[in-house]
């Protein structure tokens, strides 16, 4: 493969994305994972002409003559700037510069204007059209400079029908449920681990209950790469039970259940595969027959004495399950069975 370098300014930069010509999201990127104080020591790295890492572009070039570049790696610098340059955020109060502390950028004399427009950055061109080299080159960039959570990773390596399908619907649970349930910490979310945990939940949607590694992950991923079979059935039984979990919450009028532990995420995947037995065993059982079961359970659960009474061995177990080694194969069958048990005795 052909490379070529060169450098390039900010102002390149900004001219191409407001000529639509710069594309900052294409399918190997992720999601930006900078926070607020390294978005302000990046500005701060700029405005005193410090160099940073390069950017990769994807250049693509069509035969009319217009060319195009995709952002490989470079998304959070580039991102940084173009917030600052809108007066998203204003250099921080302990830059380094102590004179442009606090000021946004349309606050700045046109000398300090024209020393962002003109920071200049190495940029290494890849001409290359085929996406799953450009996603090769990706997550060994990304290996070698900074460290990323394992769905990271996969979103860089994986464009086929799982991914992509898991993605829309993981956006469409978090907008349908509500707030907070499941519980994912807003880190995590940013390290695209909700997707990840909403991946596990397809597949035990697809193939029942059972843990997986991060390497078993990758496999189950790169099997639907190319084709995924069961596709069209696992989406429509995976919507129907997350809208019955909904129905259920819009029950809970006070919220308690909301706020219970089928918040957490290793029960929140038991409750999903308790809705999904109840519809694939034709059990007839209202929604409110179901809140109050899970209310009974919640509130036996939550009590270490009504755990450990006469009669509830099998929430007691439940219990146990869900505290060691709560994503094994096991914890998540046996927590699935108990439940399950429970909620239509």
């Amino acid at each position: 493969m052909n490379r070529r370098q060169n450098l390039q300014t900010v102002a390149w930069f900004w001219d191409l994305m407001n000529r639509e010509l710069l594309e900052l999201n294409p399918p190997y990127q992720r999601r930006s994972v900078w926070s607020n104080s390294y978005k302000e020591y990046f500005i701060d790295t700029v405005l005193l002409n410090y160099p940073a890492p390069a950017i990769f572009v994807y250049e693509e070039i069509h035969d009319s003559g217009l060319t195009k570049y995709s952002i490989v790696d470079g998304k959070q610098r580039l991102t940084t700037i173009f917030e600052f340059i809108q007066d998203l955020f204003p250099i921080s109060d302990s830059a380094t510069v102590t004179d442009l502390r606090g000021r946004y950028f349309s606050e700045l004399d046109p000398a300090d204007k024209n020393k962002v427009w003109a920071y200049t950055f190495s940029v290494e061109y890849l001409p290359t059209a085929e996406e799953g080299v450009i996603n090769n080159i990706f997550d060994r960039i990304n290996r070698n400079v900074a460290k990323l959570s394992a769905q990271e990773l996969r979103h860089a390596k994986f464009s086929g029908e799982f991914i992509t399908q898991l993605e829309t619907v993981s956006e469409w649970t978090f907008e349908t449920l509500p707030n907070g349930f499941p519980q994912i910490a807003g880190q995590s979310i940013k390290q695209m681990k909700d997707i990840e945990f909403i991946s596990q939940i397809l597949l035990l949607i697809e193939d029942g209950p059972q843990g997986y590694s991060s390497n078993e992950l990758d496999i189950a991923f790169s099997d639907r790469e190319d084709e995924w079979l069961e596709s069209i059935s696992v989406i429509r039984e995976f919507r129907s039970a997350i809208n019955r979990i909904n129905s259920i919450l819009e029950i809970d009028d006070d919220a308690s259940l909301q706020r219970s532990r089928l918040r957490n995420q290793a029960d929140f995947y038991t409750l999903v595969g308790v809705v999904k037995r109840i519809s694939d065993e034709n059990i007839e059982i209202t929604n409110n027959q179901i809140y109050e079961r899970l209310e009974e359970f919640n509130n036996i659960i939550s009590s270490e004495e009504q755990r450990e009474a006469e009669g509830n061995e099998a929430i007691n177990q439940y219990y146990g399950f869900a505290r060691a080694a709560s994503n094994s194969t096991r914890a998540r069958r046996e927590r699935e069975n108990i439940l399950f048990n429970f909620v239509i005795s």
